[in-house]
């Protein structure tokens, strides 16, 4: 398989390596495809990797655009890439890990990625999709790897900030409880308060969280892992579990269904959302949505 157009995105601004590794891994894919054209695309602002993903997947026949950043840059791309998509578009999405945790990529990493470029290879893999109402709108939403509500996001999103150590592992998961915050949701027929409600395409958020048992990531379905409301005491003691030893998933599904009762933050592979008060919310699974090369 051959690309019209190869474009790395990156973030010059990024607190990682997203614009050096960018930089090395052009050289690298050019040396084996000479005659292949591949460009350099920084972002200027939060979002601006959806719209380039967009434009790059429109106006190119069969483009492959590639994220150099972590789980949220990964995101918008793939947010691009579906809209453009939904238009007629047949671009694949590629990934170069840039950030802490990289989730998504350790789930699907296979082999050389400038080998698995330029042999074509790709697989098609499963998106998970939001729906609901914020600003009074409907929004559609993919995410990669997961969607949360409530604390273990937060727990997740910062050890993304961080360089792991057993030490400030336990500390961030200890800090952000005391702060805790139940979030309000109707799952069911009656609103209950809950620490935690994930949905998720892959084991592990952060590398240290395992959230589920394994998964697959083109099987249509997802993960679903409810941390119902309870003291901070028991509460540590799960996040802990969660971090060294793992829970299980309390179901595996492809369409859940829940209504907020309050303003409500949701983190879309770390990126956030505030829904609307009220907002009748459906979480499905598209299958084998995206090709993608890792």
């Amino acid at each position: 398989m051959s690309y019209s157009d190869i474009t790395i995105i990156y973030n010059p601004n990024s607190t990682g390596s997203s614009e050096s590794l960018a930089k090395a891994f052009k050289k690298r894919l050019q040396k084996r495809m000479p005659n292949q054209a591949i460009t350099l695309k920084p972002t200027k602002h939060a979002g601006h990797a959806e719209e380039l993903a967009y434009t790059l997947a429109k106006q190119s026949p069969h483009a492959l655009v590639i994220s150099s950043s972590g789980d949220g840059g990964y995101n918008e791309v793939v947010n691009g890439l579906m809209k453009a998509r939904k238009e007629g578009s047949k671009a694949v999405a590629g990934l170069l890990p840039a950030g802490n945790a990289n989730d998504h990529y350790h789930n699907l990493h296979d082999d050389d990625l400038v080998e698995q470029i330029a042999n074509g290879n790709h697989k098609l893999i499963d998106l998970l999709k939001l729906e609901g109402k914020s600003k009074g709108k409907k929004i559609q939403r993919y995410g990669h790897s997961y969607i949360g509500f409530g604390l273990t996001p937060d727990v997740g999103k910062e050890l993304n900030k961080t360089k792991l150590n057993l030490m400030n592992q336990v500390w961030i998961v200890t800090k952000a409880l005391l702060n805790v915050r139940p979030v309000k949701l109707v799952i069911g027929l009656k609103a209950r308060h809950y620490d935690s409600v994930i949905f998720s395409n892959v084991d592990k958020m952060s590398k240290y969280l395992k959230i589920s048992q394994p998964s697959r990531i083109a099987d249509g379905k997802f993960e679903v892992t409810i941390f119902r409301r309870r003291n901070k005491f028991k509460l540590i003691a799960v996040l802990l579990k969660a971090s060294f030893v793992g829970v299980s998933e309390d179901a595996q599904v492809s369409r859940f269904r829940l209504r907020t009762v309050h303003e409500t933050l949701v983190q879309i592979d770390g990126e956030i959302t505030k829904l609307d008060a009220k907002s009748r919310v459906k979480i499905t699974m598209d299958k084998k949505a995206l090709p993608c090369v890792v």
